[in-house]
């Protein structure tokens, strides 16, 4: 006959962890994610349906990015077992210059609509992980405070040239001049032929207000702007 055994106290106090609670609803949700999928699921139930469309979504019928994340998931990693790993190397050259990881941050146009602290986290966060960043024409931080937030990172401007030329002939001496200071600036020319309707973001009324920045005379935004 088998004696049921009664577990010990002192032996499970080792196993009963009671984690502290956590009074900050934010990032109590945020320590829940443990993907960049539970993320945007976070995103998608907690932000404004407009300004959330046009973040996640791509241009008319979103194939290109269908392929990117198919192409990404395709990626496979073939694990070397059993040899040593003491000495990882993840750094390359982009650009005639060093980048800690074979990526960098992209330009995004409105990126405070997600985040209200905008180029300036996207800027620290790239020069602390060493990686380039890039601010976009229609960015909402200008090039000097983009400069100011990461003085000794690799920082990118994406130009967009546009038919008044004098606005682009500006941001290109500006970004000149932060080269000038810190050599911190790449200017990368962009031109647009057509530009693609978000379709996604279509039905919501603020899609209007940003596209209207975009069409024959466009404006631009707070990367013009010194003081942005």
């Amino acid at each position: 006959m088998v004696t049921r055994q009664l577990p010990r106290i002192a032996e499970l106090r080792e196993l009963m962890q009671f984690k502290k609670p956590e009074l900050d609803l934010a990032k109590r949700r945020l320590d829940s994610a443990l993907t960049i999928a539970d993320l945007r699921r976070i995103a998608k139930r907690r932000t404004p349906r407009a300004a959330f469309d046009y973040t996640d979504g791509a241009a008319e019928g979103e194939l290109s990015l269908a392929r990117a994340r198919q192409a990404f998931e395709d990626i496979e990693f073939h694990p070397d077992i059993l040899r040593p790993a003491a000495d990882v190397d993840t750094s390359v050259e982009v650009l005639g210059g060093p980048s800690a990881l074979p990526f960098g941050i992209a330009p995004t146009g409105f990126t405070r609509l997600m985040q209200t602290e905008g180029e300036i986290a996207g800027a620290s966060a790239a020069g602390a992980a060493g990686i380039p960043f890039t601010l976009s024409t229609l960015g909402t931080t200008s090039i000097e405070n983009v400069r100011a937030a990461n003085p000794h990172g690799r920082n990118w401007f994406q130009l967009y040239v546009m038919r008044d030329r004098e606005i682009s002939y500006g941001l290109a001496r500006r970004a000149a001049d932060a080269i000038e200071r810190r050599r911190s600036f790449v200017v990368v020319p962009w031109q647009m032929r057509v530009v693609a309707a978000v379709m996604r973001a279509l039905p919501n009324a603020v899609y209007d207000r940003l596209a209207a920045r975009r069409p024959r005379k466009p404006r631009v935004s707070d990367s013009a702007h010194p003081g942005a």
